[in-house]
């Protein structure tokens, strides 16, 4: 299996500038820079077919277009404006995309283009097959554009785009479908037992003036088929399916025909189109950990609870008015306007009238989420009247737009005849909006549900930070931010370097030869990152193998010597299945580095294994 990669330079005049309010200067013709300083790279990943396009640059983005019917192109609606932009060639054949370049001053004028060789048509669907079944998919509700919709055409994405989370308390991310090799399709409706259906619905009890949750009576069996259309490949399941978005009656009383768009690791996109718009999913079967208890079911007395609420907001010591809270169900959304500096400065507190008492155990569960960085969150949950008698007082980090989930397990139980939930925002940034939902207090273990041991690395891991010294020294500069080396030697007779990728932060590597012991497998990927003496970093990256392989070693050294380094550990990796290293607060062993390589090694790999590695961060440990 292969990733080929082609680089084109823009045929037409681009414009680099920045989008923040304050660097803004006006719309200005002369700020187009010249045509070469845009580049667009097309990746081909031969087991889909599936076409990965980027467009490198700060403070621009692509309009796609691509050639259909023997238009000519501008005639063609814009396909997509996402970036990068993934799609599925089934036929081999030498191709096309065309694309305009905008930023705040407008669009390039011109229009560029890009080809790229697809080498084998998809004459069966095995791949396909194989990387669909024996999973269990649901919306990717981090991603952004999980969801979205657009002119019919297109990718879906144009009129309508979500945001992370942005439909939590819907009932549609606790949904799950499956497929089996047997053609087979399964729709659960999950934890909430609904689905989400689409205002305009008649079907399911609709039209409604927004949309709208329909309880659904356990999991929901059908089939589907896979086909080829053109250079399109499509999903189609018979009239009455699930899914877990219902865009519109025909994809309900009809048969429900989705194009895969793409299908990569363990992320699968699908158009729904019906010649008038397109309805845009991104599906994932990736981990996801632990997500809570389950705050529907009966055993979580905040389900049933009495609540009041009062607040203490002031930033500086001086009190203003309250922030707003808008309950809907058991979500809670809370408007912080004004910045405050201090902790038990923007405090929101829900006096209950649920009780505990000492003959019992319990368990705690809510999820958080920001719209902007906040470092110093307090949740606490205490005995009504009494602030030195309470269950757990913890300070947690939320990064903008990714959701926490904060959760105690067999807490030791105590007396109390009501009990108070408080929030402190103390610190937040001005307008920071704050969403808290699915909170759950329950005797331990009554709703079968068993937590993981909780993480005693509180480290925040985030990739696109500021202080992601991998992310500034290596993936922001290409192919110009490391060299590469490597040593694959079955039995310990060297052979033929692994095909090695790189695309936009994602390394690829195909192990095409089996290997049977540790350091036979070799990648090097050296880098002119720095490294202080006695001085703590944190460590994270992402793996996804198409194969499963044990025992793969991650060392973090010194180029200059290999006994200097900051570890050396190994995992276990499961076939389509995503696993993060997390290493935080560990030290160079013998001093400081002048500069860092990065090994991986895949020794014990069986044949045609491919490993993609991404999300690599590197940071000084906070304090």
């Amino acid at each position: 299996m292969k990733l080929n990669k082609i680089y084109t330079l823009a045929l037409a005049a681009l414009s680099l500038a920045a989008c923040s309010p304050e660097d803004f200067d006006g719309v200005s013709e002369a700020g187009l820079p010249v045509a070469e300083n845009a580049k667009v790279t097309a990746t081909v990943d031969e087991a889909t077919n599936t076409v990965t396009f980027n467009l490198e640059g700060d403070g621009i983005y692509p309009m796609w277009y691509i050639p259909v019917d023997g238009k000519e192109v501008t005639k063609n609606p814009v396909y997509s404006t996402l970036n990068p932009l993934q799609k599925i060639w089934s036929n081999a054949g030498d191709y096309k995309i065309c694309y305009r370049v905008g930023n705040h001053n407008g669009l390039s004028q011109g229009m560029g283009e890009t080809t790229f060789h697809i080498a084998n048509s998809l004459t069966n669907y095995d791949e396909l097959l194989a990387m669909l079944c024996g999973k269990e998919w649901r919306i990717a509700s981090t991603e952004a554009a999980h969801m979205g919709c657009g002119p019919s055409g297109t990718d879906g994405t144009e009129w309508w785009s979500a945001k992370p989370n942005d439909k939590a308390g819907f009932g549609v991310y606790d949904d799950r479908i499956s497929f089996g090799t047997d053609y087979s399709y399964t729709y659960d409706p999950g934890d909430g037992g609904t689905v989400y259906v689409n205002k305009d619905c008649s079907v399911l009890g609709g039209p409604k003036s927004e949309d709208f949750m329909v309880t659904v009576d356990g999991k929901k069996k059908s089939s589907f088929k896979l086909s080829t259309e053109g250079e399109d490949i499509y999903m189609t399941m018979p009239a009455g399916t699930y899914f877990p978005y219902i865009p519109a009656d025909g994809a309900f009383n009809g048969e429900l025909k989705l194009r895969i768009e793409s299908l990569v690791g363990s992320t699968m996109t699908l158009v729904w189109d019906n010649g008038e718009i397109a309805w845009h999913y991104i599906l994932t079967n990736a981990d996801e950990g632990f997500q809570g208890f389950n705050a529907a079911s009966d055993c979580n007395l905040w389900k049933s609870c009495q609540y009041s609420n009062t607040f203490y907001y002031a930033p500086g010591w001086a009190q203003i008015a309250d922030p707003t809270l808008t309950a809907d169900g058991n979500k809670y959304v809370i408007e912080l306007p004004t910045a405050t500096t201090d902790q038990w400065q923007a405090q929101v507190h829900f006096h209950t009238d649920m009780a505990t008492n000492a003959d019992n155990s319990y368990d705690f569960s809510a999820k958080l989420l920001s719209s902007t960085d906040h470092n110093n969150v307090t949740v606490k949950l205490t005995k009504e009247g009494d602030d030195n008698t309470y269950y757990f007082m913890e300070n947690i980090q939320l990064k903008a737009g990714q959701e926490y989930i904060f959760y105690k397990s067999n807490m030791a139980g105590i007396d109390m005849d009501k009990i108070n939930l408080v929030f402190d925002f103390g610190g937040n940034a001005e307008n920071t909006k704050i969403t808290v939902r699915d909170i759950d207090l329950q005797e331990h273990g009554c709703d079968g549900i068993e937590a993981p041991a909780e993480d005693e690395d509180k480290t925040v891991y985030t990739y696109d930070s500021e202080s992601n010294l991998w992310k500034t020294y290596v993936d922001d500069k290409g192919n110009e931010g490391f060299t590469t080396t490597f040593f694959y030697a079955p039995e310990w007779n060297q052979i033929a370097d692994p095909d090695f990728s790189v695309n936009n932060g994602k390394y690829t590597v195909v192990l095409p030869e089996a290997t049977s012991d540790q350091w036979q497998a070799q990648v090097h990927v050296v880098t002119g990152i720095p490294a202080e003496a006695d001085t703590e970093y944190d460590f994270s990256c992402k793996f996804l193998a198409k194969k499963d392989i044990n025992g793969v070693t991650v060392k973090l050294t010194d180029t200059a010597s290999d006994d200097n380094f900051f570890f050396a550990n190994r995992y276990d990796l499961k076939a389509g299945t995503e696993y993060q290293v997390k290493i935080p607060a560990v030290k160079m062993g013998k001093g400081k580095a002048d500069a860092l390589k990065l090994v991986f090694d895949f020794g014990g790999c069986p044949a045609d294994e491919k490993i993609d590695i991404y999300n690599i961060i590197l940071q000084k440990t906070a304090k």
